[in-house]
């Protein structure tokens, strides 16, 4: 497993085909991409590195769909840019994926909301400084020690998921990772509902 300043690095394990995901949760995940990505919440920044990502719980076990890496830029998306995750190891932060594009490197994050919480089936990660500045440390927050992408931070999102109160709250932000923020309901309605309910 490679490594880089101690933490491990991301590994997708990538099955490059098409996949007939099902009509009803691409449109889904369309409507509310398009409407984060207008809102700048999803997006890619002047240096070309991408940001946010949405995804829906494909069945009633771990596996979802979920936006894939270097797509930040599209302001429409179709099939072609999302990857459905197929398994994942949260300790050696690693994933299986099948699809047109890889996984996005944060799918951990969404992967272990999923593994804690079973009554979520969409959960979004949007970059919002003015939202993150004035929420952070007072929604449940993540520890500023942790790095975004990590395994660490997979076990501190679900540790303050443990916390009684903090799943209904439905948004976590991350500590570490400037802007970041994680909402999750028992739909993608429900998780960007409450996202966009912040002001």
């Amino acid at each position: 497993m490679l490594q880089e300043e101690g933490y491990i690095k991301f590994n997708c394990h990538w099955n490059q085909k098409t996949v007939n995901f099902p009509s009803m949760a691409i449109d889904k995940l369309n409507r509310w991409r398009s409407q984060l990505y207008q809102q700048q919440l999803i997006g890619v920044y002047p240096d070309g590195i991408g940001f946010g990502n949405i995804s829906i719980r494909l069945n009633n076990e771990n596996q979802f769909i979920v936006t894939g890496s270097a797509t930040g830029q599209f302001s429409e998306t179709g099939p072609e840019h999302y990857a459905r995750v197929d398994a994942f190891k949260i300790a050696t932060n690693e994933v299986w994926c099948t699809g047109q594009v890889k996984a996005s490197s944060e799918s951990l994050s969404h992967a272990i909301v999923y593994k804690t919480l079973p009554e979520v089936n969409g959960v979004v990660h949007v970059h919002d400084l003015k939202r993150w500045e004035k929420w952070k440390n007072v929604l449940p927050t993540t520890d500023e020690a942790t790095a975004y992408g990590t395994p660490e931070m997979a076990t501190e999102i679900a540790r303050l998921l443990s916390i009684p109160g903090n799943r209904e709250k439905g948004i976590l932000i991350m500590g570490g990772h400037r802007e970041g923020m994680l909402a999750f309901g028992k739909s993608l309605e429900e998780a960007c509902g409450i996202l966009l309910s912040l002001e």
